[in-house]
């Protein structure tokens, strides 16, 4: 069949297990077979500062959304087995310190309206993307589902410019301005997600972390800790709401 018209695209930006999300929904009463789940949001900046759970908008957006988008779809997912789960993270990761990471939920008595003030900012979200990438790795390896992370380079893709800082907005624009000039086209960081996401032999290659279409061994030592992944599964599971232990 034409591969194109079985690709759908959901939107889900950050809600909770038990709010309705339209396109989801849909999916889920209308889809008897779910063979990739590609999860790319790449929010950079926004002029807004929290989601309407009270959460940094750039996390909520890039990593704690498909978080939720990812389990429930879950059951067809297994269903459809062998299928694929594919993150887009980011190079951007390994600039996290493991010495600034907290999964601390703000003090209710703190001005900043922000319930983990410390999962912030782009970085973070990218990692976290690999974390659970990983620990879904694990937890799905009986189910014939595999999941795995991808970095696709430097693009020119205009995620960059909202920021209410006139300083930090030119700084911005003119990153965005050099990604023009020596950045991936859109068309060219794909490729390794198709490659991903179709090719017959990594059927069971599960975990892994991919760049250049091909298995890449730049994934992060602190990407790599066990430990911190799934803490980061167990806090996103409140932050979602998410009571249902998985099975």
């Amino acid at each position: 069949s034409n591969l194109a018209s079985n690709i759908k695209n959901v939107s889900v930006i950050y809600s909770r297990a038990n709010d309705k999300i339209p396109d989801l929904n849909l999916i889920i009463d209308t889809e008897k077979q779910l063979d990739v789940l590609i999860n790319n949001a790449g929010l950079g900046t926004d002029l807004r500062k929290t989601t309407k759970q009270g959460y940094e908008i750039i996390f909520g957006v890039n990593f704690t959304g498909p978080f939720l988008l990812t389990y429930l779809l879950l059951d067809l997912l297994k269903k459809s087995a062998p299928s694929r789960i594919i993150n887009v993270s980011s190079l951007a990761h390994a600039s996290v310190r493991e010495s600034i990471i907290s999964f601390q939920p703000n003090d209710s008595s703190s001005s900043t309206g922000v319930k983990y003030p410390k999962l912030a900012n782009y970085h973070l979200s990218k990692l976290a993307q690999i974390w659970h990438t990983n620990v879904l790795a694990e937890k799905l390896s009986a189910d014939n589902v595999t999941a795995n992370s991808m970095n696709p380079g430097y693009v020119y893709s205009g995620i960059w410019y909202a920021d209410s800082n006139p300083m930090k907005q030119i700084l911005l624009r003119f990153s965005g301005w050099l990604s023009s000039k020596i950045g991936r086209t859109s068309k060219n960081a794909a490729l390794t997600v198709v490659y991903m996401a179709v090719d017959p032999s990594l059927e069971k290659v599960s975990g892994c972390y991919f760049e250049n279409v091909e298995i890449s061994k730049n994934m992060s030592a602190c990407a790599k800790n066990k430990t911190l992944a799934q803490k980061m599964w167990d806090v996103s599971m409140d932050m979602c709401e998410l009571s249902k232990k998985f099975e």
